[in-house]
């Protein structure tokens, strides 16, 4: 009789278990399951997040080809290091980076964004020489 009780909780407990783990497995994930439709809307939230890019206008003060950056001395008087690649954006100097080398001095206007590596500028105006 004790071995037909124990036998029977046995099972008892062990349908639980296989019903617990199987509605478990079907519960979506913070990372899976029903997320398809969810993920594509959290990307375009943090696209919507993604902060203006900032500006300063000042004195072009150094540009360091080798290193593709440049220092602006702000009209606060702060000298601030930007960074910038092939996509940045460039007007007035000749219309590229090369022509910044020959600028300096010259009052510009730089929209930067702040990255993990520092100021990258995205776009930067060479305003004429007054």
């Amino acid at each position: 009789m004790k071995l037909i009780k124990t036998l029977t909780w046995s099972a008892v407990f062990a349908a639980a278990v296989s019903f617990g783990a199987a509605a478990y497995a079907q519960q979506p994930s913070e990372k899976g399951g029903k997320a398809t439709q969810d993920q594509s809307t959290d990307r375009g939230q943090d696209r919507a997040r993604e902060p203006e890019p900032a500006s300063v206008t000042g004195e072009l003060t150094r540009v360091m080809p080798d290193q593709k950056s440049f220092t602006v001395k702000s009209t606060s008087g702060a000298e601030m290091l930007f960074r910038y690649n092939d996509q940045t954006i460039v007007s007035g100097a000749e219309n590229n980076v090369a022509g910044l080398a020959t600028s300096s001095g010259s009052e510009v206007t730089v929209s930067y964004k702040n990255d993990s590596a520092g100021n990258m500028a995205t776009r930067i105006e060479v305003h004429p020489k007054r």
